[in-house]
Order: structure tokens, then sequence, then C-alpha cells
């Protein structure tokens, strides 16, 4: 017995704690609150899976709570069996998957395929039998009856478990098929009489294999004789050509000493060999005219940084002069700009113009504001003297008989004098204001002009001094460079010294090499003909020798490619020999084969028809059994005795379902929509019940789907007050409350605003 289930997140539900007793329990609500989705988190608590998950009608995201922004859903379902109580927990989300089982409060498996296997071994129901016997998916009741035979045939051999003899005997079938026809083309290619022909060719071919290695045995015995001439040959050739190459390298190295040393003569040839006294004097030499340049170069080296230090501070004092000159020219200009700005006008002057303008403008905007007043007064006088029964604003004496309009006038002529005012008042008032602004704007000009002046003076330079000591730098700066052009000179003048005191030692050195050269190319070329006299060699003998191994060489190669052109020849027969085999051994395997397929078609026609027969056979069982059920089952569900029973009758083609009145007759012809949904009723427990048996639950989602006010009624009696007595625990998902009426188990109420995304809210019905 299911006792309890709690849904955290899982689809409209944020939060749901739901206890369960025996009989029948009942969740009410409208379309949309959430019902259908209690089933399917107990449906999945227990099995990781539900019905629209499986077919992936839904996934794994849409199952979270969106509103709740979780990251997971999380059931719980605690349920008894056989005096044990077990708990099951599962939480799954986009990146969780997460499930334990516990048995007696103790942990027993975690992993949602261990956790789901150990529900299938506690319950001895696995989820197929599951859905098939107990779940009953939303608006199914009584649609069997709706059903063409042989779809009905189909959907009632799913809900027995016998659909899978139909897909294993259309296997059978298939397998059968292709077996037979793989048979038949084996038979048509494995050909007997080609077999024999291929059998001849091979025994043709290995006669002629036999000969080919006869003549490559005699080929190769006298390849073997003339290899071991030929070795002796070519070892006697290579000594000889040791020698003749030793000979030649003498022989050359005598020419190339003979040419050297004849080369050198030529140099040394009307010259002498200077002494050693004279070498040491002229390196001697070189070496103090080497010093002389390096000492001039540095010294050349300090005037030219010196005139360079000079070239620098020459162009600081030009900068600094022309910076002064800057300085003195903006002065002066500054100077001219304020006498233009002051006009003879001290700046205390100038701020006391300034002072009275704004006392002057002041008092001006006072009087424009006093006319616009007393204009705005004559003009709303004058408003009020225009009406019928206009009195004196005074004394609020009558104004009529024309007295009004005299004194309207007056005051009209008395705006236009004030406006005149007004209007004269306004030009001094621009005029005081342009006044004012051009003094303000001259008064801080002259302030800037004299900071500027005053910086321009304290910064200012001596630009004669700056000249004078110009001029000097310049004096220094020729002297320098009279000095240095001095010392470029005599630098010249030492580097040409020591280019010929160089050239005078390095001819010195080259004639005393070449002589020492001539007297070891003289040695060498005595050792050299030395060595040549000594080696005994014959050009005749060497070429004599070179010709036989030649001569050895050729035969053995025309021996060798004959004895290649043989066992290629050889290599093709036994190449052809084995494709033969191959094709031989093909067509018998194909024999065999032919055989095996044949005998394996004739094993799988009588296994399909095994299978049709063990269907037969269980189909009848079953069927015998759900009617023994039913015979039970439909008094209770069926209050009434109109119909004395009811029984399911099947074929090869369709399952038709009889009552009895009067006769067996089929349901359509007889039975109301209430009845029907009585008998459907009862054929759904009666599945439970032959197929379930140690597990009495019955799960019906929305059973009273198309059926009329008295069907309901009759519905309704049946499951809140016969199936307990047949079924342990029923859960009803239902949207009509006359099924919750009548009730004695727990009901519980679902509420839910789709619209506003809300939550699915849970009330129990006492």
């Amino acid at each position: 017995m299911i006792t309890s289930l709690k849904l955290e997140n899982w689809k409209s539900h944020s939060r749901t704690e739901l206890t369960f007793g025996k009989g029948t329990n009942i969740l009410v609500g409208r379309m949309g609150s959430g019902k259908s989705s209690v089933l399917d988190a107990l449906c999945f608590a227990l099995y990781g899976t539900f019905p629209k998950m499986s077919r992936r009608d839904q996934s794994t995201e849409s199952l979270v709570n969106m509103a709740s922004g979780a990251e997971a859903a999380r059931v719980e379902i605690e349920f008894e069996k056989s005096g044990k109580k077990y708990a099951v927990m599962r939480k799954i989300g986009k990146k969780i998957s997460e499930a334990e089982a516990r048995c007696e409060g103790k942990l027993v498996q975690k992993g949602a395929k261990s956790v789901t296997e150990y529900v299938e071994g506690v319950l001895g129901v696995d989820y197929e039998l599951f859905t098939r016997a107990i779940y009953s998916e939303q608006n199914k009741i009584d649609y069997l009856l709706s059903l063409n035979p042989r779809a009905r045939k189909g959907e009632i051999d799913w809900l027995l478990g016998l659909g899978q003899f139909d897909a294993a005997r259309e296997a059978a079938q298939s397998a059968y098929g292709k077996l037979s026809e793989t048979a038949q083309l084996l038979s048509g290619e494995a050909d007997s009489g080609r077999l024999e022909e291929i059998e001849n060719k091979i025994s043709e071919q290995k006669k002629l294999a036999d000969g080919k290695k006869e003549r490559l045995a005699q080929l190769s015995e006298a390849a073997v004789k003339t290899f071991a001439k030929k070795n002796e040959l070519e070892t006697s050739l290579s000594a000889l050509e040791k020698l003749r190459a030793e000979w030649k390298k003498e022989s050359s190295e005598c020419e190339r000493q003979s040419g050297a040393l004849l080369r050198i003569k030529k140099e040394t040839e009307g010259k002498e060999k200077p002494e050693k006294e004279r070498l040491v004097l002229l390196e001697e030499e070189r070496k103090q005219t080497e010093k002389l340049v390096s000492d001039g170069k540095l010294s050349s080296k300090k005037l030219q940084a010196q005139l360079s230090s000079l070239k620098s501070d020459i162009a600081v004092l030009q900068s600094s002069e022309k910076l002064a000159k800057s300085r003195a020219e903006r002065k002066k200009n500054a100077e001219e700009k304020l006498q233009k700005l002051h006009q003879g006008k001290s700046i205390e002057e100038i701020e006391t113009s300034i002072a009275s303008l704004k006392a002057e403008i002041e008092k001006l905007s006072d009087e424009h504001a006093a006319f616009h007043a007393e204009i705005d007064e004559l003009s709303s006088a004058v408003e009020a003297l225009s009406s019928t029964d206009a009195k004196c604003p005074v004394c609020d004496s009558d104004l009529s008989h024309g007295k009004a309009g005299k004194i309207a006038d007056e005051k009209k002529a008395a705006i236009g004098e004030r406006k005149k005012a007004d209007s004269e008042s306004a030009k001094k008032l621009t005029s005081s204001k342009s006044s004012l602004l051009l003094l303000e704007k001259n008064l801080s000009e002259i302030k800037v002009l004299e900071k500027e002046a005053e910086r321009l003076s304290s910064e200012g330079t001596d630009v004669a001094l700056l000249q004078k000591n110009i001029e000097k730098k310049e004096g220094e700066k020729s002297a320098l460079e009279k000095q240095a052009e001095d010392t470029e000179k005599k630098l010249s003048e030492a580097e040409a010294l020591l280019e010929k005191t160089r050239k005078d030692a390095e001819d010195a050195g080259r004639v005393a090499k070449l002589f020492e050269e001539l007297e070891i190319a003289s040695s060498k070329l005595a050792a050299a003909q030395k060595k040549l006299s000594a080696i005994l060699f014959s050009e005749e003998k060497y070429e004599s020798v070179r010709k036989a191994a030649e001569a050895l060489r050729l035969d053995y190669a025309r021996a060798e490619a004959e004895a290649m052109g043989e066992e290629k020849q050889l290599a093709l027969m036994e190449q052809l020999v084995s494709s033969l085999q191959k094709e031989a051994d093909a067509l018998r395997q194909k024999q065999s084969l032919a055989k095996k397929y044949t005998e394996a078609a004739e094993s799988m026609a009588i296994y399909k028809n095994s299978l049709a027969s063990a269907q037969s056979e269980l189909r009848a069982t079953l069927v015998e059994e759900i009617n023994s059920a039913l015979c039970e089952i439909w008094p209770s569900v069926y209050p009434y005795g109109d119909y004395g029973g009811v029984k399911l009758e099947a074929d090869e083609k369709d399952y038709r379902l009889l009552m009895e009145k009067g006769g067996w007759r089929e349901v359509d012809s007889v039975a109301s929509g209430g009845e029907r949904a009585c008998l459907c009723l009862a054929l759904r427990i009666s599945f439970a019940t032959v197929l379930t048996p140690d597990v009495s639950w019955l799960i019906l989602d929305e059973p009273t789907h198309n059926l009329d006010a008295d069907a309901v009624q009759l519905l309704s009696e049946a499951i809140n007050s016969k199936i307990p007595s047949i079924v342990e625990q029923t859960f009803v998902i239902t949207h009509d409350p006359a099924l919750a009426e009548s009730g004695e188990g727990k009901v519980y109420r679902l509420e839910r605003d789709k619209e506003k995304n809300e939550s699915t809210r849970v009330e129990k019905q006492d």
C-alpha cells in the first residue's frame, strides 16, 4: 500500500504532501490544476519514468517548476509491502539525477538504475507491467470499446503482454524468408560441374610445376659453380685494384709535388732570400708607425668631442638670445595695449565708473518696473470702466451718463504717456548695460596685461651679454677647428707611412716563406718518388684479370635471370593453383552453407508455428483467468441484476466483450454508457488482479471522460463502494466533483490559476 507522496518543485507543484489510505483515494480539480502531475510523480518515484516521459512527450527540463527558480525537482514515495516499510526518493534536473531507496529507514540502494531494479524486485512488477495492468492513462477507461477489431486486439494483447509474440512471429517469418532466399541463392552458385573442372585444372598445373622445379634445381647447381669461380677472380681483382689505387695515388702525389716545386722556383727566380735581421727591423718600423697613427686618432677624437661641446653651448646661447628678444617684444606689445585700454584713466577711476553705471542701471530697472505696474493698473481700470454698470474704482459712485467713457479716455491718455516714458527709460537702460559690459571687459584685460608685463619684466635677460658670450664661444670654436685640421693632416701622413712599412714587411715575409716552401717541396717530391718506385704494379695483368671476372659476372647474371624467369613461372602456376583451390573451397563452403541455411529455414518455420501455438494457448489461459475474475468482480462493480454476467472472448482476429441478458450478446448492441463504463472498469480490475496479484493497486486517470450523468453516477458508486472490497488501494484523478461526493476514502482538491502561472494548491476534503 502506498502511504504518502511528496512533491517538491515538480511541474506545477512547489511543495505538495499527500497521505493515502486503503480504499479509494481521489484527486479532484479542474483541467491544468496539476492532478495528472501527481500520478506522473508517483510512477516516476517508483520507476524513474512515466508514460509521457518514456514517449519523449516531456523533457527533463519541463519537470522542474520554472516559477520556483530551482535547479531540480524532488519526489519521495513511501509504501508498505509484506509488513515492511519502504521509501524511495528521486531528484532530477538538467544536470542532476539522484535516487535512493530505504527499507525500514535504512539506506539499501543508490543510483537511478539500481533503485529501479530494487523497487521492481520488492513489488514483483516492472515498469511495463505497471503501465499495462495498474496505471490507466488519462481518458482511457472505455477506449477499448471504441477501437476497431484489429486495433482492439493489438491493444488488449499489449495489456496482457502477448504483443511480443506477434513481434517474435513477424521476426521469425522475416528470418524464414531470408534464410530460404539465401539457401536458394547458395544452391544456385554451388555448381558441381564447375567444381570438377577446377579440380582437373589443379592436377594439370601441379604436374607442370613439378617440371619447373626440376629445371630450377639444375640452373641453381650451375649458378653455384659459376658463383664460386666469379668470387675467386673478384678476390684477385680486388687486391689488384687496391694496389692500382695506391700506385695512382703516389703517381698523382709525384706530379703534384713536381708542379708545386716548379711554381715556387718561378716565383723565387731573380730574388734573394731575405736575412732574418732585415725582417725584424721591418717589423719594428711597422709597430712604431702603428703607434703614431693610434695616438693621432686619439687626439683627433678628443678635439672633435671638444668641438661638439662648443657647438652645443653656442646653440643654447643662441636659443636664449632668441627667447630674450621674444620676451622684450611681447612686453612692449603689452605696454602699448595697456595704454590704449586705460584711455588716460587709472584702474580706480574705471572701477568708479563701473559702480556709477551699476547704480544707474538699478535705478532704471526700478523705473521700468514701476512704469509697467502703472500701465497694468490703468489698463485694469479702463477694462472695468467699459462695463455697463461701471462704478468709480475709488468711491464706488455711479458712473453712468458718459462719465465712465470720459474717465476711461483720461486713463488711456495716461497709459500712452507711461508707455512713452517707459520706452525712453528702456533705451537708457540698454545703453548703460552696454557701457557697463565694455568697461568690465576692459578692466579684466588691463589686469591680465599688467600681470603679463610684470612677469616678463621679472624674466628679462640681458641680450647684449648673451651676444658677447656667443662671440667668445665662436672664437674658441675657430681655434679648435684649426687645431683639428692640423691633427688630421699629421694623421693622414702617419697612415700613409704605415701603409708603406706594412707593405715592405709583408713583401719581405712572403719572399722568406717562398724559400721555405721551396725546401719543403723538394723534400716531399723525393719521398713520393721513393714510394712510387717501391710499388710493383702491372696494368696489363690488371686488365686481364678484370676482363675474366666481368665475363664470369655476365655468365652468373644470365643464369640468375633464367632461374628468376623459371621461379616467376613456377610462382604463377602456384598462384593459379591457390586461386583455383580457393574457388573450389568456396564452392564446397557454399554447398555446405546452402544445406545449413535450408535446415535453419525449416527450423525457423517450426519455431514460427510454435510461437503461434504458444500465443494462442497463453491467450486462452489468460482470457479464462480474466473471465474467472470478471465473474467475481462484475456483481460487485455493477449493482443491478439485469445483466447476469460479462466475459471476454478471443480469437486470432479480435477480442469481443459480451454481456449476458437472455443470452450472450456483444456490448455495443445492448449496453448503455454507464453499463459500458462499469464493464471497462471491471475489465481493468480483472487485468490488475490477474497480471499483478501481489500488488493490489489500481490507478485511473479521468475515468468519466465522455460519460453522461447517469454513467458517472453508476461509475462513482462502483469506484467508491465496490472496488475497495476487491482492490486494496485505488487512485482516481478526476475533474468531476460527483466522483468525490459519495466517497469514503481520502479526497484532495487541487486548484491553480494557470494564466498567472501559479503553483498548485492542495486541500484535503473532510
